[in-house]
């Protein structure tokens, strides 16, 4: 055989080998795979086992997380549903998008399902909370978007039907469950496995938390400027109430994590069943977590510690791909929609993501963290104290072990060594003045050039009887 004909063959060879790798590839010939974003609402990524949690609120999610992927610093866009879910599912942040209040999306900002819609996705959900539906023009893109009130037997009906409405499309589905929001009221065999609460801690936490929910949306409900009204010894009092029942609530609040728990592990069931989990991208996450007291405070949307601003993060890649990995590298909501696009081979979808894709990462590739943990911007609720501690807008970044958080303005900025305060007691910035003065100037520039590319929200008009009263049933405007 001569040189030339042996230089043919081996080309040829390389050639075969490269193709045999690319076909092996599970979203080779395939990018039309099922998308599944499973989203619990206010939870917080501690309270689970696979994430070291003591108390048994999770044994779906932990049996879930060993064939999955798992992120142990992901953090949600911001602290309270409306603003990270509009970031969610357009890969912006809430300085850009505008979701801060109760308003509508800009039409500009094209969202996950319009754009999985555009690629011939069917795209169909459910959701409890009425915020990311036709109220906020959350529900962009959907052909089928159904509100259901948390009935378990109807939520997984709704979900069956569902899936009866896709065709020979590779679809896109979105599920939205409120537990464990406020209030933390789950049946009794669920409270049982974690603990024991009385009746009368039970009836007096609901009257408690439900008395504080009013009074944080006083403005709200009398539709006037936040601030206007100021309550701040009525919530001060009421919240010192709840401190008394400080260990009922955190079992409540487990059992409550406990039975959403329960309703992903028969949502997975049924997807086994048909036929779909190994076929699909399954995506479990929060929108944001609560506070316990953790800082002083009950619910959400207050601040941007890690109690509300780390969520828990698994991703089941078809077939089990990259299954067993633990990624430590920070990332944010913002990245999942970039994800999707990458994994599909269609990244020019995801023109205009904030986010980067999370692959890189699964594949061993250097990527650089998203240094952005969350940002609030508070246009909900009114507390003086907070107000004059931290003012409206706080932006939170990682860089390692440390975490800042900027409070643009009061123009000051909290440091926190996780490594070694993974409680974010112990503000260090008076011993680090270098790295706050980087820090500072970073998250100054970076609000800088959000705001600059912001896309106002539109108003969202009058509210319709049904949805208010949907919204009574979630705990707004009681």
């Amino acid at each position: 055989m001569s040189m030339r004909v042996r230089a043919v063959v081996g080309l040829i060879f390389l050639l075969l080998l490269a193709g045999g790798w690319w076909i092996w590839q599970p979203n080779f010939f395939d990018r039309n795979v099922p998308v599944v974003i499973y989203l619990v609402d206010t939870l917080r990524a501690d309270r689970l086992g696979f994430y070291g949690y003591p108390r048994p609120t999770s044994p779906e999610l932990d049996a879930l997380a060993t064939e999955s992927v798992v992120f142990e610093q992901a953090y949600a866009p911001a602290p309270w549903t409306l603003p990270s879910v509009a970031s969610l599912i357009t890969s912006t942040y809430s300085c850009e998008n505008g979701m801060t209040e109760r308003k509508k999306l800009n039409p500009a900002l094209k969202t996950l399902a319009e754009r999985l819609g555009a690629a011939g996705y069917f795209t169909g959900g459910v959701y409890h909370n009425v915020w990311i539906g036709p109220l906020s023009g959350l529900d962009r893109g959907y052909e089928v978007f159904n509100f259901r009130v948390l009935e378990k037997g109807e939520w997984l009906t709704d979900i069956k039907q569902l899936l009866d409405q896709v065709d020979d499309r590779p679809f896109f589905t979105y599920l939205h469950i409120m537990e464990p929001h406020d209030t933390y009221l789950a049946p009794y065999p669920y409270i049982s496995p974690v603990g024991h609460v009385s009746l009368d801690d039970r009836l007096r936490y609901k009257e408690l938390i439900d008395r504080l929910a009013r009074l944080r949306q006083a403005d709200w409900i009398a539709e006037q400027p936040i601030g206007t009204t100021d309550n701040t010894e009525q919530q001060t009092r009421t919240a010192a109430a709840l401190a008394e029942l400080r260990e009922p609530i955190s079992v409540l609040y487990d059992a409550a994590v406990r039975w959403s728990d329960a309703t992903l592990g028969d949502v997975v069931r049924i997807l086994r069943e048909r036929g779909i989990w190994d076929k699909a991208i399954f995506i479990f996450l929060s929108d944001h977590g609560e506070e316990l007291l953790d800082h002083g405070a009950w619910l959400h949307g207050q601040s941007v510690y890690e109690e509300l601003a780390r969520v828990p993060l698994l991703i089941h890649f078809p077939g089990g791909q990259f299954a067993g990995q633990r990624i430590e590298t920070p990332v944010n909501l913002v990245d999942i929609m970039p994800t999707i696009f990458d994994y599909l081979g269609r990244s020019e979808l995801c023109d205009g993501c904030r986010g980067s894709s999370l692959l890189p990462l699964l594949r061993g590739d250097e990527r650089p963290a998203n240094s952005i943990s969350s940002l609030r911007m508070s246009r909900a609720f009114y507390y003086r104290p907070d107000k004059e501690r931290r003012g409206d807008i706080n932006l939170a970044l990682r860089d390692g072990q440390w975490k800042a958080i900027w409070n643009d303005e009061l123009r000051f900025l909290e440091l926190y060594d996780l490594q070694n305060d993974s409680g974010e007691k112990m503000d260090v910035s008076a011993q680090q003045p270098e790295r706050v003065k980087v820090l500072s100037g970073r998250a100054r520039e970076w609000l800088r050039e959000c705001k600059d590319r912001a896309k106002p929200p539109a108003e969202l008009g009058e509210v319709d009887a049904e949805t208010m009263e949907q919204l009574r049933s979630l705990g707004y405007f009681n």
